[in-house]
């Protein structure tokens, strides 16, 4: 790749070859007819490109005739040199180009984080629906991938691009769209990526062209960091299969982190299974700098490469993009030339097709992988690409580590016994959406110098479960994970037992792996040293246990003795009842007589696309509604300006909220602290009116009333009758509600809210006392603790 982020692998079409060369087009076509030799055409579409590279190594030969010859051009000068030098002419005027564009102002200095955040929440929310029309998700994305990427790679298409609206013909919005399409097909082959990106834009179908025109503004600013948030919602949108579904960024960090060291000479990067090139991404972002560097990625999924092309492309990187196979050790002889420093890779290790062939006068350094089981093949082909004193680090089921296969347990043993194995990290499950399997991270090396132990990480505890999608490692579990295997590694600061972020890291000595029968996985050591901490450590930690739960105890008392102190008593004979049972100051009224209840906004109001992590208020939904109280746990949140959009379904302190649609549950009461939040399609609101001044009915017994078994099976008969249980706000205003005098239902709320708050210190109790129990039985069960 040269100075200006174009790669030598750039993909031409015949009469780019032709302007080169300095012929006809039809030269070109002749060449391909006569010569047997010459370059494959790689077919995209109805196109045929060709690589430059190949090109180039076939016209080295071919001298150009001298009548044919500039009179610059000396004898013995070759298609190729010309081609060369015209390369380089090219070249340099693209970069002129560019730098102009930059002294014009052209795209100014990038707007701050905030202001990024809201132009891609617009984009992946009404501009979304705006601009796809008829066609899908995905197609608009590539829209956006496309916008981002030429404006990111300096493309001088991008700068041509409308920014301002006018009126314009459906005819008008097509040829716009396919234009962008074009300009980022073009931009690919210069970087020998595949073109495809026109196909998929050229789908969708905009309302007018200003949606188009507005969708191209918004881009501007965007960079590198925006570009990889498309690239995961694509990976989340598309559906894609196992084998070919994005590796969480989390994951990958802690793969590269965790494998790189602060000294490293890492120089060339390797991914047999390029996917989105998130792995070959996350190296640049580390290693762009620091030396030399080359990235080499193979994918046979053309779609993903070239997603991988253009995120790779970015960082200004030489890459090496191949169309690869799911099984690439059947395809040729191992890698010896394309060894690497680092490997970081996600193989299909259940791909079809990827099952191991015979591989005549060539022995895998382990043995032959057993028919059905892609997973050894890939580890040995991950090896073999690796150069001496290499690492690698490869995404694995964790059925791997113990299965009971013969063939798969001497391949374990032999690279168990050659010292290629340095560490497993068990991650929790739940973490990729495109699959459930449990996987672990295998690092490996390839070295004369045996290890005498292997360091075993359990993390399978980490991670936290996101409000819709997989399992999220934190940044906090990625640093605490890395910080355990690196100073394993360096061999200081490193402790065996419960780490920082709660998971178990043991360094098993190789006796003990050769006594589990080659077994890789983490739940076999673990739980063995479950307690490696020293006996003073261990008293600590067990002091500080009962510390807590004698905190817990204290509390629970104190609030036994405060219900205890609360008195009943029945009614009295004389007071009067009414025809229905309740006292005569009582009265039964509907519930719509005392509340004002709204409904959610509607779905086309607050959808999916507009709610992420990152927002800045929180969207309550039926599932945070637990036990009369809003558990903000898995929320996700909007911006500020559709907050503002939607300011009439603000939350206010004793507001109440029902389920609207789904599953009944218990209500839940507004507490101070969310005051302004949000609340979903799928709820009710429920706000008490006032008169003189006073509500006429205090949220706490209202809350109390709406909990009842009772109440709650009144809403559940009348949300019955469709296919999904619906309550509306008409019927819930018919509820029959009992309601006292004012001070009678403080003096209810009072009672029931101090044995609330029983139950509550009760449940600390159980926890804090669980809490302890586990931690006595793992110093007391493993003889670091001894009863007295």
């Amino acid at each position: 790749m040269d100075g200006t982020g174009l790669s030598d692998d750039r993909l031409l079409s015949r009469a780019e070859l032709a302007e080169l060369a300095g012929v006809m087009r039809p030269a070109v076509t002749n060449w391909q007819r006569r010569y047997e030799d010459y370059p494959e055409p790689i077919r995209t579409g109805e196109a045929e490109l060709f690589s430059l590279r190949a090109v180039l190594g076939w016209l080295d030969s071919r001298q150009i005739p001298s009548r044919a010859r500039a009179s610059d051009e000396p004898p013995g000068f070759t298609y190729a040199d010309r081609m060369r030098r015209n390369l380089v002419a090219s070249d340099h005027a693209r970069q002129r180009a560019a730098a102009l564009r930059g002294e014009a102002g052209g795209s100014g200095p990038l707007s701050d984080e905030e202001q990024r955040s809201r132009q891609l929440a617009q984009l992946l929310g009404p501009m979304a629906d705006a601009v796809r029309g008829g066609g899908s998700m995905t197609d608009y994305l590539a829209l956006l991938l496309s916008l981002v990427f030429l404006q990111v790679s300096g493309s001088p298409r991008s700068a041509s691009l409308p920014r301002t609206v006018r009126a314009r013909s459906r005819a008008d919005t097509a040829a716009l769209l396919q234009e962008i399409g074009e300009a980022a097909d073009e931009a690919l082959r210069l970087r020998g990526v595949p073109p495809g990106m026109r196909s998929a834009i050229v789908k969708l179908e905009p309302r007018e062209y200003g949606d188009v025109v507005e969708v191209i503004r918004l881009t501007d600013g965007l960079g590198i960091d925006e570009f990889r948030q498309l690239v995961d919602q694509f990976g989340s949108r598309a559906g894609l299969p196992s084998g070919e579904f994005f590796t969480p960024r989390a994951v990958v960090r802690l793969m590269r982190d965790a494998a790189i060291g602060d000294e490293d000479s890492t120089q060339r990067v390797y991914d047999p299974y390029v996917r989105a090139g998130e792995m070959l991404d996350a190296a640049a972002e580390r290693l762009s700098g620091v030396a030399p560097l080359t990235l080499r990625g193979e994918s046979p999924q053309r779609g993903t490469l070239r997603l991988a092309g253009m995120n790779l492309a970015l960082h200004g990187v030489p890459v090496e993009l191949e169309a690869g196979t799911t099984a690439p050790w059947n395809e040729r002889i191992w890698p010896k030339s394309h060894q690497a420093d680092l490997i970081l890779t996600n193989p299909p290790f259940n791909a079809r097709g990827a099952v191991p062939k015979p591989r005549e006068g060539i022995d895998w350094p382990y043995g032959p992988p057993p028919p059905g089981s892609p997973a050894f093949a890939w580890l040995q082909h991950v090896l073999v690409s690796l150069k001496d004193e290499g690492r690698a680090v490869v995404v694995m089921p964790a059925s791997a580590g113990a299965s009971a296969d013969v063939r798969e347990r001497e391949i374990r043993g032999g690279m168990v016994e050659d010292g290629a194995v340095e560490c497993i990290v068990a991650l929790p499950p739940q973490l990729f959406s495109g699959a459930q399997v449990s996987v672990c991270l295998w690092f490996l090396r390839r070295s004369a110098a045996v290890c005498e132990e292997i360091l075993f990480v359990d993390a399978r505890d980490l991670g936290d479960k996101a409000a819709r999608g997989p399992r999220v490692l934190s940044d906090e579990h990625v640093r605490a994970v890395t910080k355990t295997v690196q100073a394993w590694r360096r061999g200081s600061g490193f402790r065996l037992g419960r780490q920082s972020a709660g998971q178990l890291a043991v360094a098993a000595p190789l006796e003990a792996v050769r006594a589990a029968g080659y077994s890789l996985s983490p739940a076999d050591y673990v739980d063995r040293w479950m307690s490696t901490a020293s006996p003073t450590d261990a008293a600590t930690e067990a002091a500080a246990t009962k510390r807590a739960l004698d905190a817990a105890r204290r509390r629970t008392n104190a609030v036994d003795s405060a219900v205890d102190a609360l008195s009943y008593g029945p009614l009295p004979s004389t007071v009067a009842l009414s025809y229905d049972g309740l006292p005569r100051d009582w009265r039964r009224v509907p519930l719509g007589d005392l509340v004002d209840i709204m409904a959610g906004p509607s779905y086309s109001r607050l959808p999916a696309e507009v709610r992420s992590a990152a927002g800045d208020l929180p969207v309550v939904m039926p599932k945070h509604l637990r036990e009369g109280r809003i558990d903000d746990r898995d929320m996700e949140r909007v911006t500020v300006d559709v907050a503002r959009a939607l300011a009439r379904f603000r939350l206010s302190p004793g507001d109440i909220l029902c389920v609207r649609s789904g599953a009944q549950m218990p209500p839940a009461l507004v507490e101070k602290g969310q005051d302004g939040w949000l609340f979903s399609t799928n709820l009710l609101r429920l706000r008490a009116l006032e008169s003189g001044g006073k509500p006429l009915v205090l949220p706490g017994y209202l809350l109390a009333y709406l909990s009842l078994p009772e109440t709650v099976h009144w809403l559940k008969e009348y949300a019955r009758g469709t296919a999904v249980p619906s309550l509306s706000a008409a019927t819930l205003a018919l509820l029959p509600v009992p309601l006292p005098p004012l001070a009678h239902q403080r003096r209810i709320s009072a009672a029931l809210d101090a044995v609330d708050v029983q139950i509550t210190v009760h449940r600390e109790l159980i926890q804090a006392a669980t809490h302890h129990r586990s931690t006595l039985a793992a110093h007391l069960l493993t003889g670091v603790l001894v009863p007295e």
